[in-house]
């Protein structure tokens, strides 16, 4: 190739390398150092290349995060329950955008409140929203109690975290960048909030909008949920979903049994008339 760089500019490459005051230096470091001193003009990349050909370039490092990862879902293994939040948009017919923000209190899944706003969501539509389904909590989910959230530009300015800090007395503690799946059920339910079967199919006014967002709270913590067992969420939180579950599995041992003794009466009513059958005289 006509513009293949030439031997003695190689060997002024690997020779400015071996500087004492270069070693150790990024390559970076001799392609300016070429220019400025004027013993060989090269590319950065050209440089790279004849030192990587000599062994004479470490590895490139790809640098990860070493702090560990608590999930959230372990979070609740150990006791604790989380507040979780996020915000979500609603429009109206002429394109006024509203967001809610709903608050929602783990493993019960029960919503506390949804907040609203226009336009966007500040750092203090969020904490307010907060505080507001702070003081719906039942006193003793105050005791073991974590905020959870993704790492929108609200939940992670430093006025929201140090609000919540002072108000549950214990950090934020956020999911990881990029992983909707460590909020799958505040995801869930914003999809529930959007496409409940009672939500209407569109919203003519703000006004429209707010009244569904201040009905909905009723309506969804009175739906049996998947995955609490189709318990609803005021179930939930009031301490019966065990009682509940238990029952349930009572009164299906119980019919199994009624089941089982008419099924047994009905084999025996059967074997009496086939007997009676086979004694009669032909």
């Amino acid at each position: 190739a006509w513009n293949k760089t030439l031997a003695h500019e190689r060997d002024a490459i690997e020779a400015a390398a071996w500087m004492p005051e270069l070693l150790g230096k990024p390559v970076s470091h001799i392609f300016v150092h070429g220019h400025e001193s004027g013993k060989f003009f090269a590319s950065l990349s050209t440089v790279y290349r004849v030192l990587k050909a000599k062994n004479m370039v470490e590895p490139r490092k790809h640098w990860h995060r070493t702090a560990p990862y608590i999930s959230a879902h372990s979070l609740l293994d150990e006791g604790f329950s989380l507040l979780c939040y996020d915000g979500t948009q609603f429009k109206t017919d002429s394109g006024i955008i509203v967001w809610a923000i709903p608050v929602m209190i783990l493993p019960q899944r029960y919503l506390l409140h949804i907040g609203h706003s226009l336009n966007g969501i500040s750092s203090g539509d969020l904490t307010q929203s907060v505080k507001e389904a702070y003081a719906l909590l039942p006193e003793h989910l105050t005791t073991k109690l974590l905020a959870h959230s993704d790492r929108g530009s609200a939940m992670k300015s430093s006025s929201t975290k140090q609000t919540i800090k002072e108000l549950l007395g214990a950090p934020v503690h956020f999911g990881r960048p990029h992983m909707p799946d460590d909020q799958a059920w505040i995801e869930s339910f914003i999809k529930t909030l959007k496409y409940h079967r009672d939500a209407p199919e569109s919203f003519k006014l703000v006004d429209d909008i707010l009244r569904w967002l201040e009905c909905f709270p009723n309506i969804y913590n009175n739906d049996p949920h998947s995955s609490l067992s189709y318990i609803t969420p005021l179930q939930a939180l009031s301490g019966q979903k065990e009682v509940i579950i238990n029952q349930r599995k009572q009164n299906l041992a119980t019919a199994r049994l009624l089941r089982y003794t008419a099924w047994q009466a009905n084999r025996y009513s059967l074997f009496t008339e086939a007997a009676e059958v086979a004694m009669q005289p032909a």
